[in-house]
């Protein structure tokens, strides 16, 4: 009779690996129904903050190169697709594969249009931030006449 020898702590450890797994799916599902995510095999994640002149986005983009990555402005929203590759040379035999590769896109609605010809994008270290500036509001115009004498 070979004896069994139980490690608690192991098994907790293990029990605490699948709640993660569990506790990330559901969440994974209910990001997935926001507006504003569409189809893609990931989604990075990103982080919106607005100032009165515009609104600035920073989206977690690590392992990509700014050539994969695409954006467009128009009206109130902002797309931003791309793709990540999976790296060449890996081993054949995978014991863990976490990370998703492939297509992705997220659009951000904004509560005012933007102004899509003054975007501008910084890519480091596999963060992508945008300031997407406000439209200038269309007031009347002045000009002061001076009189000639």
């Amino acid at each position: 009779m070979a004896i069994v020898r139980w490690e608690p702590f192991r098994d907790l450890l293990s029990l605490q690996e699948r709640m993660n797994r569990l506790f990330e799916a559901s969440l994974s599902r209910e990001r997935l129904d926001e507006p504003g995510l569409l189809s893609g095999d990931w989604v990075p994640l990103a982080d919106v903050f607005e100032t009165p002149e515009a609104f600035l986005l920073e989206i977690e983009l690590p392992g990509l190169h700014k050539d994969d990555i695409e954006v467009h402005a128009e009206g109130d929203a902002l797309s931003v697709r791309g793709e990540r590759h999976l790296q060449e040379g890996k081993p054949e035999g995978f014991h863990r594969m976490e990370r998703r590769f492939g297509p992705f896109s997220r659009t951000f609605q904004f509560p005012e249009d933007v102004d899509p010809d003054r975007v501008s994008a910084e890519f480091t270290d596999g963060l992508l931030r945008l300031e997407v500036p406000k439209v200038r509001p269309r007031g009347s115009w002045r000009a002061r006449v001076e009189r000639a004498d």
